[in-house]
């Protein structure tokens, strides 16, 4: 019997509200991959966090931070991932990294990509290795373990197209150039790794995402360096983010790209914040935000070539993000860690559509 995960129950406040959406939940023609519908933490998470993502949650997107990970040369520290890679694989929830975060020994700014001498560029290469070849197909760190679900999908940065996560200001040719020795290390210790272009997100300070885009493609050869384009299709309802990865999918075609996926690697909505946004639309406002979010990606799933659908975030946060004015209140689960309406939106068109191959771990 599998945890508490997949346990059909609902909060007796949540009913109405739950039952609105089972009963509005299409069941799909065919069932989907689990690893189609993910969630992105901006925390830790915890055993029982896990337990309820098992048999519903088939991807955990996380960062690995470089300046954690190696802080000084050499200097590593894996532990806080061992531990999460491997109860994540216990339970059948497949990780999918997001490698980024310059350390100080490269550049003082951990936003500033590792691009600018011959020893940053080799740096950044060998610690992509270094990761592939522990947590990778065949890596050192799944030697032994009963259970194994080694990382095939690695994500090179986080939104390249906004100046806060690309110093000192956004460049497709530079995102580009990053791609490239990037799948050339990661490819070179496993073949069979994909490659997925980092999520450009609806942002002020930096590049539009259709704009990044268009002019990331227009590098030659680029598109040797990745497998799956990705994009945060943020906005206030669903028609826009509908917009907003519709664009994106005819921007690939019109490069000639249409076989590649397109993968939403962060969407979301809050459901409060101390801060104002048109992102924050109540907890009724959110699970419908999610419902019809879902169903809209399932339904073109196969005509745009959706990968998968992560939504940002797993739980609210304790303090308001001054750089983001629904972070704190985007998660599935409340402060407390209890579910909140939108997580049974959630879990329900994870179960109904991809039920018929739950625990499949391929």
């Amino acid at each position: 019997m599998r945890r508490g995960g997949l346990r059909r129950v609902v909060a007796p406040g949540l009913i109405s509200l739950t039952v609105v959406l089972l009963l509005a939940a299409p069941a799909t023609a065919k069932p989907v991959p689990r690893k189609f519908f993910g969630v992105v933490p901006q925390g830790p998470l915890s055993a029982r966090d896990l337990d309820r993502m098992e048999g519903v949650v088939g991807t955990l997107r996380i960062p690995m931070y470089w300046f954690e990970l190696e802080p000084a040369p050499g200097v590593r520290d894996f532990e806080r991932y061992d531990a999460l890679l491997g109860a994540a694989a216990e339970r059948g929830v497949r990780v999918m990294p997001f490698v980024y975060g310059t350390p100080p020994w490269i550049s003082p700014n951990s936003s500033r990509p590792p691009l600018a001498t011959a020893r940053a560029r080799r740096a950044w290469a060998s610690f992509l290795r270094l990761l592939v070849a522990r947590y990778g197909h065949g890596g050192e760190f799944w030697k032994g373990r009963a259970a194994q679900l080694p990382v095939n999908s690695w994500q090179i940065w986080n939104e390249p197209n906004f100046k806060l996560f690309w110093r000192p200001r956004p460049s497709p040719r530079g995102y580009a150039r990053m791609l490239k020795i990037s799948a050339q290390a990661i490819r070179g210790e496993d073949p069979r790794a994909t490659i997925v272009a980092a999520g450009v997100a609806p942002v002020g300070a930096g590049f539009l995402p259709r704009v990044f885009l268009r002019r990331l493609y227009r590098v030659p050869e680029v598109r040797r360096s990745f497998d799956v384009v990705a994009v945060h299709p943020y906005a206030s309802n669903v028609r826009r983010m509908e917009i907003q990865v519709r664009d994106a999918r005819t921007i690939m075609d019109a490069a000639g790209d249409s076989g590649t996926p397109l993968l939403v690697s962060e969407f979301g909505v809050a459901s409060q914040g101390r801060i104002e946004s048109a992102f924050v639309l109540g907890e009724r406002g959110q699970a419908s935000f999610a419902h019809d979010a879902l169903r809209l990606l399932l339904s073109k799933r196969r005509a745009w070539r959706i990968a998968g659908a992560d939504w940002f975030t797993w739980q609210d946060g304790v303090a308001a993000d001054p750089r983001c004015a629904f972070c704190e209140g985007a998660g599935l689960l409340d402060r407390e860690g209890r579910p909140k309406p939108a997580w049974w939106a959630f879990r329900q068109f994870a179960l109904e559509s991809s039920d018929i191959i739950a625990g499949d771990r391929t």
